[in-house]
């Protein structure tokens, strides 16, 4: 993940096309509010959420075969039975019993004859128990965006000029990125069983009884809780009054519109369970308001660039993009799921002796290890197993 900043900022670049006409030069410093509210993370939430960063098993990878991408998502399910820390954080149970499944797309090579390929989706479904109820469970994981993914990053998470019809009566619209996200995940089929996610669980014994987990890390928050939605849908198209569904984005954008954001906040209730870092400009995207802050989330210093004169400005290129996109942002009505229910925490600004601190480092720096650190406040060696697993350093 050492890389997804640099994505946000050639994202910006790039949205600036298509508002070219705009002329906004409006340098008003909007701050975020700097506070912690809602309610921490309990130990089976961060459990869950272990679950939830795993999901980016196929991160910074490039293949010569899609084969080759399906075999390291071996590797979660290896962790969940082998590694000693994870065991230990979230239970001995735990299995993947579907997927892990891939959506891949080639990489053309200017240098070599043969094409690579990239994960642009995964998905993922373990089962072991809840450290809540001490009951059996599933968890379903979604995947963030991969940073070596062109079509992760341009058509899923910066495709929001567009919005899509959720579909059901008053319940909104989604982005068009969300809609396509959301499309990938609900057909993709376990290479072993054939079954799309909702086929296999429906297959389950348990399942009329059972609790079901959605949880995802950045483009993962925001997909996790519309697969959520769409299992929530189908129980009750079932029956299913006594299946339990849950649903714990972390770091995820917005998806949908305030009507959107209304829906599912309903048929969500209390087991809506979401986590964001107020100095996390991922999550700032794409409510208007909180959108507004990007440009100064680490302008002040101290907190950050201690011993520096000032804080990290956002590069004057990336500001003038950021200026061309917020006039069309303001236009839309993007609200986030039922923010009376997510936890919000200060990230511990980082610190770089070397004085190579920068706008974009530090928020990779709050888009992930500040989760890891603060928001769930892993213990070392989870994190060395987390880090080891989706680092796949080429």
């Amino acid at each position: 993940m050492k890389k997804i900043t640099q994505l946000f900022a050639m994202a910006l670049l790039g949205l600036a096309t298509f508002s070219a006409c705009t002329n906004a030069t409006d340098d008003t410093p909007v701050t975020p509010t700097p506070l912690t509210k809602g309610n921490a993370p309990s130990n089976a939430h961060k459990a869950i959420a272990v679950l939830s960063m795993i999901a980016n098993v196929n991160y910074n990878l490039v293949t010569t075969s899609e084969a080759a991408l399906q075999q390291n998502t071996l590797k979660i399910d290896d962790a969940l039975k082998n590694n000693a820390a994870i065991r230990a954080y979230v239970g001995t149970d735990w299995r993947v019993v579907w997927g892990p499944v891939i959506s891949n797309s080639p990489r053309k090579s200017n240098t070599s004859v043969a094409d690579s390929f990239v994960t642009d989706n995964t998905m993922y479904v373990a089962r072991g128990t809840s450290i809540a109820t001490g009951k059996p469970m599933y968890v379903v994981g979604v995947a963030g965006t991969n940073i070596v993914s062109n079509k992760g990053w341009r058509s899923e998470d910066f495709n929001v000029f567009k919005l899509a019809d959720w579909g059901m009566p008053n319940s909104g619209k989604i982005s068009d990125g969300s809609q396509l996200g959301l499309t990938i995940l609900s057909t993709m089929k376990d290479p072993g069983t054939g079954k799309t996610l909702l086929q296999f669980l429906g297959a389950q014994s348990d399942i009329t009884s059972t609790e079901i987990a959605f949880t995802g890390h950045s483009l993962g928050g925001a997909l996790s809780p519309l697969v959520a939605l769409k299992c929530i849908e189908w129980k009750e198209q079932m029956g299913y009054t006594n299946l339990k569904v849950s649903v714990y984005p972390i770091a995820g954008p917005t998806p949908g519109d305030a009507q959107f954001a209304t829906y599912a906040a309903q048929k969500f209730g209390e087991n809506y369970f979401s986590v964001i870092n107020n100095y996390d400009m991922v999550p700032c995207s794409w409510q208007k308001d909180m959108f507004a802050t990007i440009p100064t989330l680490y302008s002040s210093s101290p907190p950050f660039n201690p011993g520096g004169k000032s804080g990290f400005e956002l590069p004057p290129s990336d500001k003038l993009a950021f200026n061309a996109l917020k006039p069309i942002i303001d236009l839309k009505t993007y609200k986030r799921i039922a923010p009376d229910r997510e936890y919000v925490f200060n990230g511990t600004p980082n610190t770089y002796p070397d004085n190579s601190g920068t706008f974009f480092k530090e928020a990779g720096y709050q888009h992930t290890k500040a989760y890891f650190k603060d928001g769930f406040q892993f213990p070392q060696p989870v994190i060395d197993a987390i880090t080891l697993l989706i680092s796949n350093e080429r």
